[in-house]
């Protein structure tokens, strides 16, 4: 006697827990709900799992982002029965609202049964739901856990130091977890630079973070006790995170113990620099960068070779268009004819250095 099906008798096909497909494909399907509701925040696209917000960032496609939302309900909710895995979906949006949102769309969904390997597709009908989050109330609200100063060492910050300032919000504003420009509600110019508010005290410490180990800048974190919540009992703090962008830079010729070095960036909040004679780079600390002094504009001359003897050394001024003679022992002897260097006189001394085609020095 062969196999058959334990609900309709069949004797054909594959069987699957001792059912036939078509019965037991009828039977999940009689167990998977026809409909269920996703609630969504209209301002970030975050939605509602369980009792948390969750925003997936690396999802551009808002459309995408309602699908996904579904999805991940809908198996929160362990509606698929044992042994039936969910291997794919798709959503087509039936309605939006006024504002252009999806409202209802159709999940639909490819099934397997491991055991097997059957396949089956149904679908299921979505509601969505809308709800401002909670940060993005706080951001509305312009409601902030820390504030950050942003100042210069001595000068007032340039355009140099907001390209780097923007460059750190927006890499934080790509981790998955921000929203609305890395959760910055505020930004106000004040003395010389910049007092920003962050919704979240973690946002803001990343932020001081990148400027630290990219850019060297100095950072102090000062909590202020401001009141005690009602819920909780426990104190609450308003944390201010001041940040000093240095006064050296990337590209700056530098001296240190009567040697000229090229300052080339920041490794980890640390100075790095480039000797302008052996060419070797090495990183500083902190005592060593302090005693950096930077080159005035008027101790280097960007020159060419012109002619050597065994007496002097001529050089042509490629700024102001005019010959210059220097001792052949402040040369190095492997600078040949038609080669550019760097002629600095610093603290009494004058010496040339050999730089490579196209690398550029800011005196």
């Amino acid at each position: 006697m062969g196999r058959f099906c334990a609900k309709c008798g069949s004797e054909s096909g594959a069987y699957i827990r001792g059912l036939c497909g078509d019965c037991y494909w009828k039977g999940v399907d009689m167990e998977m709900p026809s409909d269920i509701s996703v609630t969504m925040c209209p301002e970030c696209r975050s939605y509602l799992q369980g009792k948390r917000w969750v925003e997936r960032d690396e999802i551009a496609d808002n459309d995408f982002k309602a699908v996904t939302a579904a999805e991940i309900e809908l198996l929160r909710q362990k509606k698929l029965p044992e042994g039936v895995t969910l291997e794919g979906t798709d959503g087509e949006i039936l309605d939006r609202d006024g504002n252009g949102l999806p409202k209802t769309m159709v999940l639909s969904l490819k099934l397997k049964e491991k055991s097997t390997g059957s396949e089956h597709k149904t679908s299921v009908l979505v509601s969505i739901e809308y709800a401002t989050c909670g940060t993005c109330i706080r951001f509305a609200r312009k409601e902030h856990e820390a504030v950050v100063q942003i100042r210069a060492d001595g000068r007032d910050l340039d355009a140099e130091d907001q390209n780097h300032v923007e460059r750190a919000i927006d890499e934080i504003s790509k981790r998955g977890s921000e929203k609305k420009r890395a959760c910055i509600v505020e930004v106000k110019e004040k003395e010389g630079g910049y007092d920003m508010k962050f919704a979240t005290l973690a946002t803001a410490r990343v932020f001081a973070k990148r400027l630290h180990e990219d850019y060297g800048a100095t950072v102090q974190e000062s909590p202020k006790l401001v009141g005690v919540d009602r819920r909780t009992g426990g104190r609450v703090y308003k944390n201010t995170i001041s940040i000093k962008m240095p006064r050296l830079r990337a590209g700056d010729l530098v001296s240190l113990r009567n040697n000229v070095y090229l300052l080339t960036g920041f490794d980890r909040g640390r100075a790095v620099v480039k000797d302008m004679r052996s060419r070797e780079h090495r990183t500083l600390g902190l005592d060593e960068f302090a005693a950096l002094e930077k080159l005035a504009e008027d101790e280097v001359k960007r020159v060419r070779l012109d002619g050597r003897t065994s007496t002097h050394v001529d050089f042509y001024d490629l700024k102001e268009s005019s010959f210059i003679e220097v001792p052949p022992e402040t040369v190095p002897p492997e600078m040949r004819i038609g080669e550019e260097g760097l002629l600095i006189r610093h603290s009494g001394k004058e010496a040339v250095y050999r730089i490579p085609k196209g690398e550029v020095q800011r005196g």
